[in-house]
């Protein structure tokens, strides 16, 4: 598997998004990775894979061009490791920058699937949704709670591009475990 590494400027992660700032129930949320250094992995065939300039805050992203859809959209997917990990109720957002550059024939928006949960059989997940991108550049946020433990190490953010015929960029992504859930 080829690695691709997306380097952020340092003031990105000041300027967007604190650390550990208390939320409004008043437990702290935290980056689940650190977002000046994913190594995005890739996999599948028939793709193109590369690092280009970008109007996005950080002033660059990777290009996934894919060139033939497959029967899953997890055949054609671009990730990476989440060192931390979540309890049982925990509360887990994801934001992160993308666009469309390049629609499916006969569609304005390119289709994904964003994946974060286990890297490991059973593959569960705290959030699997599809997302149609908008063709200028966009803040997406998801979220979702854990509805079992996620032990540190074993768990991802996945893209799942193989959908359509299509070309995505991704900017900054930003995953936070918001703590537990108020009831």
């Amino acid at each position: 598997m080829k690695k691709l590494i997306l380097s952020l400027a340092g003031t990105l992660l000041a300027s967007t998004m604190s650390v550990t700032p208390v939320s409004a129930q008043g437990s702290s949320m935290s980056l689940m990775h650190n977002p000046n250094a994913i190594e995005w992995e890739h996999r599948g065939n028939d793709k193109k894979m590369s690092v280009v300039e970008a109007d996005n805050p950080s002033g660059q992203a990777i290009s996934a061009r894919i060139k033939k859809r497959k029967t899953n959209p997890w055949d054609t997917a671009l990730w990476f490791e989440l060192a931390d990990g979540a309890k049982k109720g925990d509360k887990v957002s994801i934001s992160f920058w993308a666009r469309t550059a390049k629609a499916p024939k006969s569609q304005d928006n390119a289709e994904i699937v964003v994946f974060v949960g286990r890297n490991e059989e059973p593959y569960d997940y705290v959030i699997s949704e599809d997302i149609m991108l908008e063709n200028e550049w966009k803040l997406y946020t998801l979220e979702g709670v854990a509805d079992a433990k996620f032990a540190e190490g074993r768990m991802k953010v996945e893209y799942q591009l193989a959908k359509h015929k299509q070309t995505i960029e991704f900017g900054p992504v930003f995953v936070n475990n918001m703590g537990p859930t108020v009831p």
